[in-house]
């Protein structure tokens, strides 16, 4: 995976450091055009997962989840946007590409803010957050979803799917693979451990559209936290 160079790096964080704070910009929400007109059910719908309890424990090893989250595999009737009460939908694809358990904080903010689910993101998404997160703390600019909305753009996959890509003509964060052949029958539900109250602080259901409004700026510059750590 490549990286964007000083220069657009440098050029960005200027433009951030001089924009004063102003109201919301806002957008519409987008309609779901790849339902519009059909008549065939969408993909949630029919896709079941295909995973076997013997990758259970890859999953807990590759999220990191240790004795903090139940990790429960689909029956053959369970669909991924119907998750079991107290329990949330997840897929191997993400986690190979970089999801992790406790949820990054930065993660769950931007998933908050755009009002969709971290599970309705395609795989990709998480590699491309998480580059971008490298590269902003590098330069010292906080991970929260005024910066990232300045920098990101949501754009919807298919029905209930979304992905994230660069804003404007810089492609500065490049190598993910084109696709995951059959990402979407790999899933699993993941329940958190305990009686700890909202735990994942965002959104975890599915929704159709999503939030595109940029976020007002901060009115105290100093108070923008870098932050890369887990919720806990």
């Amino acid at each position: 995976m490549s990286y964007l160079s000083d220069s657009i790096v440098s050029s960005t964080a200027a433009s951030l450091d001089i924009v004063p704070p102003s109201p919301e910009t806002k957008e519409p929400w987008l309609p779901d055009q790849a339902e519009l007109g059909s008549s065939k059910p969408p993909w949630y719908e029919e896709k079941s997962s295909n995973l076997r309890s013997s990758d259970i424990s890859f999953i807990k090893e590759k999220g990191g989840m240790f004795d903090k989250f139940e990790v429960i595999l689909p029956g053959p009737d369970e669909r991924a946007h119907r998750p079991p009460r107290g329990s949330h939908t997840f897929y191997i694809n993400q986690l190979e590409m970089g999801l992790r358990f406790p949820l990054p904080r930065f993660i769950a903010s931007l998933c908050q803010h755009i009002k969709i689910s971290p599970s309705q993101l395609a795989p990709n998404s998480y590699s491309f957050l998480l580059a971008l997160a490298t590269l902003l703390r590098y330069h010292n600019l906080p991970l929260i979803p005024y910066v990232l909305m300045k920098l990101v753009q949501i754009k919807r996959l298919g029905p209930r799917k979304f992905y994230l890509s660069h804003k404007g003509d810089h492609a500065f964060i490049k190598g993910n693979p084109s696709s995951h052949k059959g990402w979407m029958s790999q899933f699993f539900f993941v329940k958190r451990v305990g009686k700890k109250r909202d735990p994942w602080k965002c959104y975890m259901y599915w929704r159709d559209n999503m939030y595109t409004f940029t976020p007002k700026p901060p009115t105290d510059p100093r108070t923008w936290t870098p932050s890369l750590t887990l919720l806990e």
